[in-house]
């Protein structure tokens, strides 16, 4: 199984990031890829720079833009499931295999 460090980032609450965190972690795993998720509130702390370090990308619940060293994948098909999840699923498979 692969590991995968993933900085999730949205101007959510606790508990919608604990329900996209255990769908993440879910969908991934179903890819053979063990996901370890940390998230940031964009509305709390707007310089996300400082939580990227050993991080191998970032996925974005929301439609803000943010800078980023590391690669960025739309997230919104974790905040509705009728936005490509498979998509996004295939989207961060391919940037962890760049």
């Amino acid at each position: 199984m692969k590991d995968l460090r993933v900085l999730l980032a949205g101007g959510l609450a606790p508990a919608k990031f604990q329900k996209m965190v255990k769908e993440l972690t879910g969908l991934l795993a179903a890819e053979n890829i063990h996901a370890v998720v940390t998230t940031v509130n964009t509305y709390e702390h707007g310089d996300l720079s400082v939580f990227e370090e050993g991080q191998d990308l970032l996925v974005l619940a929301g439609t803000n833009k943010i800078e980023s060293k590391l690669p960025v994948v739309n997230g919104m098909g974790l905040l509705y499931g009728f936005m490509d999840r498979a998509g996004m699923i295939r989207e961060i498979i391919g940037k962890i295999q760049t």
